[in-house]
């Protein structure tokens, strides 16, 4: 049923033959079917491979930019065009970062922390949220450089989270301990709300 759901979809957005551009369109061709899922709100997961840049991660970064650049354009148009785009907030998160130091193949080795990003309608955007380093040396006097560049994190995982499980309607501290067991560990002043997070009150609808 759901398949003849989305086969009776349409998209008007030019969305590159790239594997995260298929991916978001079939993401936008499901969001169309809420009213027959009987849904308010979604989540949806994507991957986009290839960051593991152990070599020659200029000319590689340049090539994904490039198409995950494209697919976000389209999805982005996509959902203004489905009048989606308010009630849509897009998360883009790795389980792990990079070293900012290269090795010997002009790549990137396995690091720690690192940043993320985060768009939608009713995303108050155009910042940069968090703590940046201001001296990237391990020394006895830096207690968040390592080796290589490699560098503690100074926000937890939590910390976008907590701002967008608000805004997707989890209001209760009973739910986001459900949600986020381990937010309440972190101080609250390196958590964003949803207050820091988004400039609208309008809730997730799909």
């Amino acid at each position: 049923q759901l398949k003849t759901e989305v086969d009776n979809t349409s998209v008007t957005a030019a969305f590159p033959d790239s594997g995260i551009g298929r991916q978001l369109q079939m993401v936008s061709r499901i969001m169309q079917t809420r009213q027959a899922r009987g849904v308010k709100r979604d989540i949806f997961y994507v991957t986009d491979g290839g960051y593991d840049t152990h070599a020659d991660v200029d000319i590689n970064l340049v090539e994904n930019f490039a198409t995950i650049d494209a697919a976000l354009n389209a999805f982005v148009s996509e959902m203004k065009t489905l009048n989606l785009w308010d009630s849509t907030t897009v998360v883009q998160f790795s389980e792990f970062a990079r070293t900012l130091d290269p090795n010997t193949g002009d790549g990137s080795d396995h690091g720690w922390g690192g940043i993320h990003f985060m768009l939608g309608g009713s995303v108050n955007g155009g910042k940069v949220l968090g703590s940046y380093p201001d001296d990237f040396v391990q020394s006895p006097t830096n207690p968040i450089a390592l080796s290589r560049g490699r560098m503690i994190p100074t926000h937890p995982w939590d910390a976008m989270w907590l701002g967008t499980a608000e805004w997707f309607g989890i209001k209760t501290q009973a739910d986001l301990n459900k949600v986020l067991p381990m937010h309440k560990n972190f101080d609250p002043s390196l958590l964003y709300a949803e207050s820091d997070l988004f400039v609208a009150s309008e809730t997730a609808t799909a």
